[in-house]
């Protein structure tokens, strides 16, 4: 009977050193697999960080990448804007055309000058018109280009019922002169001259 009880003991204590030693076993193995995955995660962390600060970076490569501050060096010369208002001006030259009977392009002269207050020279186009076969004016005018520094653009014409010549361009302003006869004036020669800052808003110029 004790001899039973005895090999009863002995099994019992046997099985649970074996389930200890087993159970060392599933714990050094769980053990593992959450050292494993704790550097998976930290692996990704880390991953997540490194494309976050790229996405960061991008825009300012793009910033850095973009166009610097508009300076003299990085504009188009005078010659350049005059040449693409010139362009545009004779391709709308039909148009004005149209409204004179008869009329053929007289004269067309370029200005240059800041009129827009940018610190960048703009361009006038005065232009004239007289009848075909004659040399009296029968319609004057000015073109105006604005100048960004890269393309010109028309902003606003400048057609007058009165006669006129182009003085100058100054302070940010276009001056011309408004002209005027005395009865003793010959038709080639006005004597009165009366000086005019013309004012630009939108498209209107006076």
């Amino acid at each position: 009977m004790i001899l039973s009880y005895c090999c009863i003991f002995i099994n019992s204590f046997n099985f649970i050193i074996g389930n200890t030693e087993y159970m060392k076993k599933i714990i050094g193995i769980m053990g593992f697999l959450t050292v494993l995955t704790g550097c998976s995660n930290s692996d990704h962390k880390e991953q997540r960080k490194d494309e976050t600060k790229k996405e960061q970076s991008l825009p300012q490569k793009k910033e850095s990448g973009s166009k610097g501050p508009e300076t003299p060096e990085n504009r188009i010369s005078k010659e350049e804007a005059v040449k693409q208002a010139v362009k545009q001006f004779e391709a709308y030259l039909p148009n004005i055309l149209k409204t004179y009977d008869d009329g053929g392009i007289d004269l067309q002269e370029p200005y240059v000058g800041d009129f827009t207050g940018d610190g960048i020279e703009d361009v006038v186009i005065y232009w004239n018109i007289a009848p075909k076969g004659g040399n009296a004016l029968i319609g004057q005018g000015l073109s105006l280009y604005k100048n960004d520094g890269h393309t010109v653009k028309v902003i606003a014409g400048y057609e007058p019922d009165y006669l006129f010549a182009f003085d100058t361009i100054k302070n940010g302003k276009i001056i011309v002169e408004k002209l005027e006869y005395t009865e003793e004036d010959g038709r080639c020669c006005p004597s009165i001259k009366t000086k005019h800052a013309l004012t630009i808003k939108g498209s209107k110029v006076y």
